[in-house]
């Protein structure tokens, strides 16, 4: 029986199954021109080890159930600072940074838009000049600023005052890391960052696929206002339709694209929670 080849290795570790690898032919050209394949490194191994290590307690599991009737999952685990992630580690962001700027992005402004509790984002900050941080959680707000990120509290590109996306200069980069999956108009956000962006702004964005979006008023989850036009059930379909249907109309050029598992710490029903998550490096370019 014939397979088709793939870029990148699966692999497991302790359990836990890991999806890096692609079928190239699948993926329209532009993003299999640029494809850059993951794997599990050392800042990877060393976090998944860290989180298996430290299932937590029944106590702490029933506190944030108790919580959770009454703040969205991600506001109560920011307060019990419980299920740390892992997205990219330094030397992947960095690669799929220089894929767009070969000569360094150490000058360059970033805004990471809904980074949660700051995990991905303290290995975003050795490539860049500055970071600055919004989030909409109270409580994510307040642990990023503990962790030293400057961050403004509430929704972006809404028009409201000390919007991020109103200062002057601009950011260079923008991040949008599982967001537009967890928010109420997801087109209407990519629209306001990549209008904020300068020519060959970069926006680096990620997404659990396949799609399947809700997003949290306190502690009820509702269906999105607008849905993302993604349907399609497999890795590869599902890239291809938020490329064609959602970015590229944007006026936005991948110059990187990797498949990474979106690891989260586990309890004592998981060892380690993992999303599917494509990442992208976009850059914005302007009709001349």
């Amino acid at each position: 029986m014939n397979q088709e080849p793939h870029a990148g290795h699966d692999v497991n570790r302790w359990g836990v199954p890991l999806r890096y690898a692609v079928a190239l032919a699948r993926l329209d050209s532009e993003l299999r021109d640029c494809f850059l394949a993951g794997q599990l490194d050392g800042e990877g191994e060393a976090f998944l080890v860290s989180t298996l290590e430290r299932n937590h307690s029944t106590w702490g599991l029933r506190i944030r159930r108790l919580l959770s009737r009454f703040l969205s999952d991600f506001s109560a685990n920011a307060l019990l600072g419980m299920y740390p992630v892992f997205l990219l580690s330094t030397p992947q962001a960095q690669a799929l940074l220089e894929a767009l700027h070969p000569n360094g992005s150490s000058e360059r402004r970033l805004l990471d838009v809904g980074p949660g509790s700051g995990d991905v984002t303290t290995r975003l900050t050795p490539l860049v000049q500055s970071v600055d941080c919004t989030e909409t959680s109270y409580f994510m707000a307040r642990r990023l600023r503990r962790r030293g990120f400057n961050c403004w509290l509430g929704p972006v590109g809404e028009g409201n005052a000390g919007d991020p996306l109103a200062r002057s200069p601009g950011y260079d980069v923008i991040c949008l890391f599982n967001v537009i999956d967890r928010v109420a108009r997801p087109r209407r956000l990519l629209e306001a960052l990549v209008a904020h962006l300068p020519p060959e702004g970069t926006l680096l964005l990620s997404l659990p696929l396949p799609y399947d979006p809700f997003f949290y008023a306190g502690a009820v989850t509702h269906a999105p206002e607008e849905r993302l036009r993604i349907d399609a059930e497999d890795w590869e379909d599902a890239l291809g339709q938020l490329w064609r249907r959602e970015l590229q109309p944007l006026g936005l050029v991948p110059g990187a694209v990797m498949r990474v598992p979106y690891l989260s710490g586990g309890d004592a029903d998981h060892a380690a929670y993992v999303l599917d998550s494509a990442v992208l490096a976009l850059r914005k370019v302007v009709d001349r």
